[in-house]
C-alpha cells in the first residue's frame, strides 16, 4: 500500500452499514472524498414524523483517521438537506479523503452525490443495513472487487476502517486466467485509508484483469476507481458488503 496520489483521486461515500445501535442511535460508516478537484455533497433526508434539532452528526475523518470536522444539524418532518462537505473542511490537502461517520436517532436515509469540478459522477441512493453476524465467531470478512489494468482501463482500490479498532487484513491480485499475482498485508488504524493502484505494481497487459480479493478482520469499505487510458474518472463502485464470512471452526470442522 502506499499513500494516495493526488492527482488522480476521487472517491465516494458509502454507507458499509454495520449499525451500532445503541437505544435508537444509529452510526452510519462511509467513504468520502473533498481532495483537489473532487466534489462531495451528502443529503441527509428524515423519513419520519419526529422532528429534531439534533438530527444527525457527520464526523469526517482524514486519511490517517484524525477528525478534521464534526457537523451536527436539525430536520423537520421529511426534511431534507445537503451538505457539500468541502465547504466545511478547514484546509483542502491530499489526505482530505477516507472515513466518515453519520449518528443519528431518526430514520435516516443518506443519498450520495459525487463528482469533479466539472461534472457529478455518480449519485447513490442510500439507507441503512445491518449486517449482523450473532452466534458466529467470525475470523474474517471477505470482499472482492474487479480490476483492470489494460491499454484502455485502470483502477484504484480504496480501502477504509470506519470502526473505533484496528483492522487487519490481506489484499489478493488474481489476473484474467485466475492466478494469483501478488498478496500484501495491510493494517488500518481507527478510521484510517489506504489506496493503492495495480499499475504501481504491474505492467499493464491484456491480460491484467480480473479479482482483487480482500480480507480484513473486521467490516470495512472498499471503493473501486476505474478510470480510462487518458486517466480520466468513468466510474466508481463502493463494495460496502461481504460476500463470505470466514468463521472459526471447531476440531471436528464445525462451526460454532
Amino acid at each position: 500500500m502506499r499513500k494516495r496520489p493526488a492527482a488522480l483521486l476521487i472517491g465516494a461515500i458509502l454507507l458499509l452499514f454495520c449499525v451500532a445501535v445503541s437505544g435508537s442511535s444509529r452510526t452510519h460508516h462511509g467513504y468520502y472524498t473533498c481532495l483537489p478537484g473532487t466534489l462531495t455533497a451528502l443529503v441527509l433526508t428524515n423519513a419520519s414524523e419526529y422532528a429534531s434539532d439534533e438530527a444527525f452528526t457527520v464526523t469526517v475523518f482524514d486519511a490517517h483517521g484524525v477528525p478534521m470536522v464534526s457537523i451536527t444539524d436539525s430536520l423537520d418532518t421529511y426534511q431534507s438537506k445537503v451538505l457539500f462537505l468541502n465547504d466545511h473542511i478547514p484546509e483542502i490537502d491530499e489526505f482530505c479523503w477516507g472515513s466518515i461517520n453519520i449518528e443519528s436517532e431518526l430514520l435516516l436515509q443518506v443519498g450520495l452525490w459525487l463528482g469533479t469540478e466539472a461534472e457529478w459522477v455518480s449519485v447513490s441512493n442510500l439507507s441503512a443495513k445491518t449486517l449482523s453476524t450473532d452466534g458466529y465467531d467470525v475470523v474474517y470478512f471477505w470482499y472482492g472487487a474487479n480490476y483492470a489494468n489494460t491499454a484502455n482501463r485502470r483502477t484504484g482500490i480504496g480501502l477504509v476502517n470506519p470502526g473505533g479498532e484496528t483492522v487487519h487484513g490481506t489484499t489478493y491480485v488474481y489476473d484474467a486466467s485466475g492466478t494469483l499475482q501478488s498478496h500484501s498485508d495491510f493494517e488500518l488504524a481507527p478510521h484510517q485509508s489506504l489506496y493503492f493502484k495495480p499499475e504501481t505494481i504491474f505492467p499493464i497487459d491484456g491480460e491484467m484483469w480480473g479479482l482483487i480479493d480482500v480480507r480484513a478482520s473486521a467490516p470495512i469499505v472498499v471503493a473501486a476507481e476505474y478510470f480510462d487510458a487518458n486517466d480520466r474518472l468513468i466510474d466508481v463502485d463502493i463494495i460496502d458488503s461481504v460476500y463470505y464470512l470466514q468463521v472459526q471452526t471447531t476440531e471436528n470442522g464445525d462451526s460454532p
